[in-house]
């Protein structure tokens, strides 16, 4: 049966009344406010030390957030919510055992993990191995900008250091430095069996050699994933020696690089 035509008419003035508003798009924003930078809570009781983190952390352009120690950390990580903490392990050997813990137990306590990176001077290695578990990152006095660089961008997304455009490759030392870091933090983790960050610094180096068109370091690190992700195994042994080998490739593509143009080219590329 169809529908009379007054029946239509009726339906249509109801519809009528109820028709959408047209909606406005926003004016599109072209002067956005851009992203706060990455803070970094420096822990240090020595003012020449803070000075110098400070400084080199304002130059890749991160937001420092200087305290003495500790227990100051302890609070600022309640009300200053810091992206990283960057501590100094300095003082008599028990302050700094117990510095460490504190902020390691307050990092268990939290929902969100906030890495915890040492910086040591000279006899300090002992420290590194006795607060391993507790460290997620360790440097080395006298602090070069690079490494400084390559250990941040594990976890933070940095804006490219201030001495170089927007679009420009890294420069090789600062290249080195972030497949370097790859390939410590792949020994810590074998050193302490962590299969998992073993896998993950093993592709993060592959990945980098890759990039930098370093082809046998590339092959190298492949096999040291394959090995930890179980498709390959190899015994230590073996392990230790293909590390070996990875790092004398590593040095040696950069050699290379350096004689054939300082480093322009293959072996300058963006890797972060």
């Amino acid at each position: 049966m169809s529908a009379s035509p007054n029946l239509i008419a009726y339906a249509s003035r109801i519809a009528g009344r109820f028709k959408p508003l047209a909606v406005r798009e926003p004016t599109a924003v072209y002067n956005a406010r851009p992203r706060a930078p990455a803070r970094i809570l420096v822990v240090s009781n020595d003012p020449e030390t803070h000075r110098v983190l400070i400084g080199e952390l304002n130059a890749l352009g991160l937001d420092p957030l200087p305290v003495a120690d500790s227990q100051a950390a302890l609070n600022a990580i309640d009300f200053k919510d810091p992206d990283l903490i960057l501590m100094a392990l300095e003082g008599p050997d028990e302050a700094v055992y117990q510095a460490v813990l504190r902020l390691g137990v307050a990092n268990l306590a939290r929902r969100a993990h906030i890495p915890l990176v040492a910086v040591v001077g000279q006899g300090g290695e002992s420290w590194c191995r006795a607060l391993d578990s507790w460290l997620d990152g360790v440097l080395r006095n006298p602090l070069r900008p690079e490494e400084l660089y390559a250990t941040l961008a594990r976890w933070l997304d940095l804006p490219p250091p201030a001495s170089q455009a927007p679009d420009e490759p890294l420069p090789p030392p600062w290249c080195r430095a972030c497949i370097d870091v790859d390939v410590q933090e792949y020994e810590r983790a074998l050193a302490r069996q962590d299969i998992s960050k073993m896998v993950h610094f093993a592709h993060r180096a592959k990945g980098a050699a890759l990039v930098l068109h370093a082809d046998q370091a590339a092959a190298l690190a492949d096999r040291l994933e394959l090995a930890a992700r179980g498709y390959a195994p190899l015994p230590l042994d073996e392990i230790q020696r293909t590390l070996a080998a990875l790092k004398v490739a590593i040095a040696r593509h950069f050699d290379q690089a350096d004689d054939t143009g300082g480093g322009k080219g293959k072996g300058n590329a963006r890797l972060i």
